[in-house]
């Protein structure tokens, strides 16, 4: 695919210390780890990633404190390409660290990160300017993290015309907001509105009454179903031997936005948008780590 306009990415950003274990250890037990890693991190930051990746011109618009580990997230995100917009330095102390442990055998992961105080909505800056950040702008994504940030990017994104894709996480008290200025809403099957049944179809209806044109619901190595106006689609995942999930979510939702930066939003062409970036999925699940798989061939 060929390169596109500019990405905006906004939200988390996080400090991740990853290990490689047998086995996550049980308590008052200690384990090596096989190997490990330290990048950036968080759904924004690992979309930004993706999208860079994919032939994007990608900016993250992020809220970070003045800290010399803030400097690590800096140099990783420079050495990948992704331009990172500070819009609030203003959060104290280190930067928001994760904890995560990938078991081996399995590619699956246990994440402990403090993403709460992420939640918190302080005063906008007076200095933020979305409109400047547009200029140019094909695509815009969200992930329900520093809303005083991603809210204003968003509203002015959809007056603008440019389409808004959200990574919905899980429930957040405020997602309501975050869906009237969404075109494109992507969950997981484990997300589900507190006042509905926890099934599809609840959902679907949830996430487009609420102002998304179209909901994606992923489940994992099973097939993503869509959702435009009164039809339903599966798009099928390619299945592989996986060995590391971590971020695989975000990986989806930056190539995701790679598409649709690059040729529009059109709910027509979702499936394949969606098939593609799955393929782009497909490779970040083949290493561990957030960053190895970026030396390796995309699919056309």
């Amino acid at each position: 695919m060929s390169s596109s306009p500019a990405v905006i990415c906004a939200g988390l950003t996080t400090l991740d210390v990853v290990h490689l274990v047998d086995a996550v250890p049980p308590s008052n037990q200690k384990v090596a780890s096989r190997d490990f890693f330290m990048a950036a991190g968080g759904p924004a930051t690992n979309a930004a990633v993706t999208a860079a990746r994919c032939g994007s011109a990608t900016t993250l618009v992020t809220a970070l404190p003045q800290h010399h580990l803030s400097t690590v997230i800096r140099t990783d995100l420079e050495d990948c390409g992704v331009a990172l917009h500070v819009a609030d330095d203003s959060p104290t102390g280190p930067p928001l660290t994760a904890a995560i442990m990938v078991t081996q055998s399995t590619g699956d992961r246990a994440v402990v990160s403090p993403t709460a105080s992420a939640v918190d909505v302080p005063p906008t800056p007076a200095d933020f300017d979305p409109h400047a950040l547009l200029d140019g702008a094909g695509a815009v994504l969200i992930d329900g993290y520093h809303r005083h940030l991603s809210l204003p990017l968003a509203r002015a994104a959809r007056k603008a015309g440019i389409p808004v894709v959200l990574d919905a996480g899980s429930h957040k008290p405020y997602t309501d907001e975050l869906l009237a200025v969404t075109d494109v809403a992507v969950v997981s099957e484990d997300f589900a509105f507190p006042d509905s049944p926890r099934d599809a179809s609840a959902t679907w209806a949830r996430l487009r009454s609420g102002g998304a044109v179209a909901a994606v619901i992923t489940q994992g190595a099973g097939p993503m179903l869509v959702s435009v106006g009164a039809s339903v689609t599966e798009v099928a995942v390619e299945q592989l031997e996986v060995v590391d999930t971590l971020g695989a979510g975000d990986v989806l939702h930056g190539a995701l936005t790679h598409c649709i930066a690059s040729l529009g939003l059109d709910v027509a062409r979702l499936d394949q948008d969606l098939a593609w970036a799955s393929r782009v999925v497909r490779v970040s699940l083949g290493s561990f780590g957030t960053r190895r798989w970026l030396s390796e061939a995309l699919p056309e």
